[in-house]
């Protein structure tokens, strides 16, 4: 039984992993402790706004034994051009920010003192000596116990503060008001809630590894129960990272602090100021494996991406090179993340920021391109969504797209 399971379970994981690091630790949390119990129904609508998006990554993959990258090709090759220089400038913002906050983790836990940039680019190499051994399997594989481990600290360390903290009646959500900042805010916490939606890209990247693993195919309803697992458990540890920051926080006026790094060391040391100093391990634990199991995956997917990309937008060059081009990236990316860590330091917090922000203008896109390769001729009519997901779909795009809008016309025009 355990065996079907490991078989059945890989890259929904891989997903979940990807999702919870500074999405979850640090946004869902100041979300909750900046707005209260509120935001709870704010993560789950937005994460049920992209699940479409995301559904079709994986489904889109065991259907046509493809990669979303070779149903953009199908579009045209400026579509795969344009995938590729958005990727690579998402994730190479994205592992800078996982990498900052991790190590700011790793120093709290550990009492290191190591200034500077060396630690991050250590945990960073870390995760490249891991995939250039070991690739997917090693990856599938690590990511899958750190997934259990940190969603089982995540869910004891509510458990404690929902039973352990005295609310004292106090009112556990603010009063919302939709000006500008409010809704700059939400965008950005949508930006990556549960992830941006490129995630879908790495999505049947993953199934396609997966299914070279298995050394058989997977089929679309092993796909989509993966990937439903590890979505749940992605809405999961949203819900409760926006939980914890409510009654950790929210309902001690505490301000959130600015900085991701700073705010997860903020967090922690409330944990043991208002629970006990015995709690420190455990939330300890799950800040570690959220922030390092994010930071894993997505040092994958820079490669993995733009080695996919890559072999589609050149084929006649570079066709059967997938492996070499991977490791080739896997070198790239290390220089591209010290450039901006070197260079971005001092004002990450504001860069972040708008890298979010810029994850949600792109979610429209992604979701657009999804939706077309998932109904297109490729795809057997037999593997293709039913009508309620189809429409489900639209309003994917709709919403996205008028969000969007919204948020362009508040930025950069009112």
């Amino acid at each position: 039984m355990l065996k079907k399971i490991h078989e059945k379970l890989g890259p929904g994981l891989l997903y979940a992993a990807s999702a919870v690091g500074v999405s979850h630790l640090v946004s869902s949390t100041t979300a909750g402790a900046t707005y209260g119990m509120i935001m709870v129904l704010y993560a789950i609508v937005v994460c049920l706004v992209k699940y479409p998006t995301f559904l079709f990554g994986a489904t889109y993959a065991a259907a046509t034994g493809e990669t979303l990258v070779d149903g953009y090709g199908r579009l045209g090759k400026w579509v795969v051009v344009l995938f590729f220089f958005m990727q690579l400038f998402e994730y190479t913002f994205a592992i800078s920010g996982v990498a900052v906050t991790t190590a700011a983790i790793v120093r709290g836990v550990f009492n290191l003192d190591m200034p500077g940039i060396w630690l991050e680019l250590g945990l960073i190499f870390s995760s490249m000596a891991i995939l250039a051994i070991g690739r997917y399997s090693v990856l599938e594989d690590i990511s899958k116990v750190l997934v259990i481990v940190f969603t089982l600290g995540t869910v004891f360390a509510t458990v404690i503060a929902v039973g352990g903290i005295d609310t004292g009646g106090a009112d556990l959500s603010a009063e919302m008001t939709l000006d500008t900042p409010t809704i700059l805010f939400l965008v950005a916490v949508a930006g990556w809630l549960p992830t941006g939606t490129a995630g879908s890209v790495g999505l049947s990247l993953w199934v396609k590894a997966k299914s070279i693993r298995l050394e058989r195919p997977v089929s679309t309803r092993e796909a989509a129960f993966d990937f439903n697992v590890g979505y749940s458990t992605a809405i999961f540890t949203s819900v409760c990272f926006v939980a914890l920051g409510t009654l950790v926080m929210y309902i001690h006026g505490v301000a959130p602090a600015a900085n991701g790094a700073d705010f997860s060391s903020q967090l922690m040391n409330l944990f043991t100021s208002t629970i006990g100093n015995w709690i420190y391990p455990v939330i300890a634990t799950a800040a570690v494996t959220v922030m390092y199991s994010t930071l894993l995956t997505l040092v994958d997917l820079l490669p993995r991406s733009s080695a996919a990309a890559l072999v589609r937008i050149v084929p006649e060059k570079l066709e059967g090179r997938f492996s070499t081009i991977y490791l080739i990236f896997i070198g790239i990316e290390l220089f591209l993340v010290l450039g901006v860590l070197t260079a971005l330091m001092d004002q990450f917090s504001t860069f972040i920021a708008w890298v979010t922000s810029m994850g949600f203008i792109v979610a429209p896109i992604f979701a657009l391109l999804n939706h077309i390769v998932m109904f297109g001729q490729t795809v057997p009519e037999a593997d293709r969504p039913g009508n309620f997901i189809k429409i489900w779909s639209y309003g994917t795009i709709a919403i996205l797209s008028l969000v969007t809008v919204v948020f362009v016309y508040l930025t950069y025009l009112s």
